[in-house]
């Protein structure tokens, strides 16, 4: 094989691994939905997009004992990822009841004494 830029598959599994860390990674932040710690996340999944991009294109074919390895490390990918979306969702959710109740606190009251229903347009803008 010539020396390009292909990875041998048991490199392949390696990067793959080393993706996994990076969403991992991501995805522990997560647990506390804080603006810095969103910022972070959104930083190390454009590095893992990125790097996945690559690898992307410079996987090689091997054996079937070799794909099944690549194929596991893929699914434990894939699962990280999953749980990063879950966690992202929970993270947009968190920060739109605050903004909600937010606004439900500076709406004030009406004569009568009940809350003031605050408007309803909102808008969330989420960067991927």
């Amino acid at each position: 094989m010539a020396a390009d830029h292909r990875h041998q598959p048991t490199q392949a599994v390696a990067a793959v691994r080393q993706l996994h860390a990076v969403v991992r990674d991501a995805s522990q932040r997560l647990t506390s939905p804080t603006i810095e710690n969103l910022d972070y996340c959104r930083c190390r999944m454009d590095e893992a997009a990125d790097a996945f991009r690559q690898l992307q294109a410079a996987i090689t074919v091997g054996g079937r004992k070799q794909d099944a390895a690549l194929s596991a490390s893929l699914a434990e990918l894939r699962a990280e990822i999953a749980r990063v979306g879950i966690l992202l969702d929970s993270a947009a959710a968190f920060h739109a009841g605050w903004i909600q109740r937010a606004g439900s606190m500076v709406a004030g009251y009406t004569d009568k004494g009940t809350p003031v229903m605050p408007e309803g347009r909102r808008r969330v803008i989420l960067e991927i």
